[in-house]
């Protein structure tokens, strides 16, 4: 399969947690000059690209206005041929959507949300600098489907410090009454440089530890799973098939082309990336010349090692002929030394026709997948 990443660099405000490039209002040139860019390069897309999977992420593209909203759509079906689409994803924020961008979003042919919420504990929401209410997030989603969306995702974050065993509870309880299609519940990461790991390291936050992590992340897969919800990844649970089919592409090894400033690409053997800053994005863009910063072209093992690591995330684990299919490189041939001890401790299993990390290990998975890069 294949899919296209369009990357909005806008966030209304910025959360604590995040280190994914954006620009907040004051910083942000302005949406024409940026759709502007953004046509140039995708023109630039190989003549009749036609992906199976649109991803329109960020940042926050329910920032943009409703006419630039409009416009992004409008040069995605300019530009590219979405007769294959099967799956076209917008991530929205509760604080920025509407009545008049979702029906902008329908006309335009999205026909998927993922909604970022992360928790409905009031405090937790400030700890994380969310722009939003719980009353917010939940008029946003039912909105959505009133507006006649019929798949949702909603994002959530586990062991986010400072709760109660009662409030990450209620948590579920809320999501699971919302009943979305497919749930991304994502451990809390502290990323270097944000002020959340400066509140972490300066003894602000009260820390779980790694079991009590562990915990937390068991308990709400057995709610999930109870309630309907397949776990097929580490961290993305969905009800019988409302699978995020553009994530797929990406744990499979397929190809998909990245457009904004500081999308990633892979595309026919070779992985590339744009240059995080807008600026440049749109000066270059109109002036005719690359944003590229980052390009390499991998090795056949190389990239078969690489699908490896993202593929073992998924539960079903790494098929060995579905994997020869799209690598081309058995994966009989990268076992080596460096599987076998993850094998007698457990955290592998592989029987010579299928490798996966088991249900009870998913918790510890990055560790596991650092062996093998």
């Amino acid at each position: 399969m294949r899919g296209l990443y369009i990357h909005i660099p806008l966030c209304v405000s910025r959360c604590r947690y995040c280190d994914f490039y954006k620009v907040t209002p004051k910083k942000w040139l302005g949406g024409a000059r940026f759709l502007d860019a953004l046509a140039v390069e995708l023109s630039n897309l190989p003549q009749g690209f036609s992906p199976q999977t649109i991803f329109i992420g960020g940042g926050t593209p329910s920032a943009l206005a409703c006419d630039e909203l409009d416009r992004l759509l409008q040069l995605v079906r300019l530009h590219v041929d979405v007769s294959q689409v099967l799956e076209w994803s917008v991530e929205v924020n509760p604080n920025s959507l509407d009545r008049d961008k979702l029906s902008v979003l329908r006309a335009g042919g999205a026909n998927r949300l993922s909604m970022g919420i992360q928790t409905f504990q009031a405090e937790a929401l400030t700890l994380l600098g969310r722009a939003h209410t719980a009353d917010i997030a939940i008029e946003a989603y039912q909105l959505g489907r009133e507006m006649g969306f019929e798949k949702i995702n909603i994002d959530m974050i586990q062991s986010v410090p400072g709760l109660t065993p009662l409030q990450r509870s209620a948590d579920v309880d809320q999501l699971l009454s919302l009943a979305p299609e497919h749930v991304s519940y994502y451990n809390l990461i502290y990323e270097p440089g944000t002020p959340l790991t400066r509140d972490r390291d300066a003894g602000k936050l009260e820390l779980l530890n790694d079991d009590e992590e562990a915990t937390i992340y068991e308990d709400i897969a057995l709610r999930l799973e109870q309630a309907g919800y397949a776990q097929y990844e580490i961290s993305n649970f969905a009800k019988v098939g409302e699978e995020c089919l553009h994530n797929l592409i990406y744990w499979k090894g397929g190809e998909y082309i990245g457009c904004g400033p500081s999308a990633h690409s892979h595309w026919q053997g070779e992985r590339y990336s744009n240059r995080a800053d807008l600026e440049s994005y749109c000066s270059n863009l109109t002036a005719g010349e690359s944003v590229v910063e980052m390009r390499e072209r991998l090795t056949p093992e190389a990239k078969a090692r690489e699908i490896l690591v993202m593929w073992l995330r998924l539960a079903d684990g790494v098929k060995r002929e579905e994997f020869m299919e799209v690598t081309g490189v058995d994966l009989q041939s990268l076992y080596n030394e460096e599987w076998v001890p993850l094998i007698e401790e457990k955290l592998l299993e592989w029987d010579g026709v299928k490798l996966r990390i088991p249900a009870d290990k998913r918790f510890v998975s990055n560790a596991v997948c650092s062996v093998l890069v």
